[in-house]
């Protein structure tokens, strides 16, 4: 289905408790950008259609299939690349967030701004990676499940795009089993990685990478197969009777149940 099918939608959230980062999912037609800068790191993906934006001096043509890495303060502005318009799906990231992000999956303090060279990269299988992990950040009421996300989003882009961030980290087991437990205990909760990290008594990303070699699973997967049907689906957004064994679950559902 082509863009020009659709009329422009805007879909922006706020999740202050999580670094006080920002989602935006959009379909864009006639729209256009004047000049301006963000203050938080932007992350994007352009998932559909072709985006003519210049930034950092020259004039790019951003088709389906790129990935947008700009640092707070780059002077953009743009619209549409082709008639069909395109649609992005967006992260916004303040410098403080992305400084505690940085120090929970490297094990240090970042010396400098985050800097992933250019401003758009064309990697077709790390954009749909990327929409798959923002599907989860933008739509999904499950806190465990978005922080997951986030964190694995992250990391991807800094293994794929900005390896020389990120340093290997020494494998911590932490109280890991206790951690097991604990998801047990509040299998109907809506539990958070900072919930699991203090009961392991280790970083954010120390305690997904514990849970994946105790459990084969990252703790969100773990969580969810541990709760109630109704209560899982309450969490994704679904309905809450059992799907007929012929239906598959909704593509929300899929994107977080599997994805880490």
């Amino acid at each position: 289905m082509q863009l020009q099918d659709f009329k422009e939608t805007v879909s922006l959230r706020s999740r202050p408790s999580l670094y006080g980062i920002e989602t935006l999912s959009a379909r864009y037609l006639t729209q256009t950008f004047k000049p301006h800068a963000h203050d938080e790191y932007v992350f994007g993906v352009i998932s559909g259609g072709v985006h003519a934006v210049w930034c950092r001096g020259e004039m790019n043509q951003v088709s389906c299939g790129s990935v947008v890495t700009m640092r707070p303060s780059d002077i953009h502005h743009g619209g549409a690349g082709c008639e069909d318009g395109w649609h992005q799906r967006m992260l916004y990231i303040p410098e403080a967030g992305i400084n505690a992000l940085l120090e929970d999956i490297t094990g240090r303090a970042p010396a400098g701004a985050l800097d992933f060279g250019a401003a758009f990269h064309a990697r077709p299988d790390l954009a749909r990676r990327f929409a798959d992990l923002h599907t989860v950040l933008h739509a999904s009421g499950a806190q465990l499940s978005v922080d997951v996300a986030l964190d694995t989003l992250l990391g991807t882009l800094l293994r794929e795009i900005a390896p020389q961030q990120s340093i290997p980290r020494q494998q911590e087991q932490g109280r890991i089993v206790d951690a097991i437990d604990y998801l047990d205990s509040h299998a109907e909760d809506d539990v958070s990685l900072d919930d699991l990290c203090e009961v392991t008594g280790l970083r954010r990303r120390q305690t997904i990478e514990a849970f994946r070699r105790a459990t084969g699973l990252p703790p969100h997967c773990e969580h969810q197969a541990k709760m109630p049907f109704a209560s899982r689906l309450c969490f994704l957004g679904g309905p809450t009777s059992p799907p007929a064994p012929s239906c598959s679950a909704s593509g929300e559902a899929i994107a977080a149940f599997h994805f880490g």
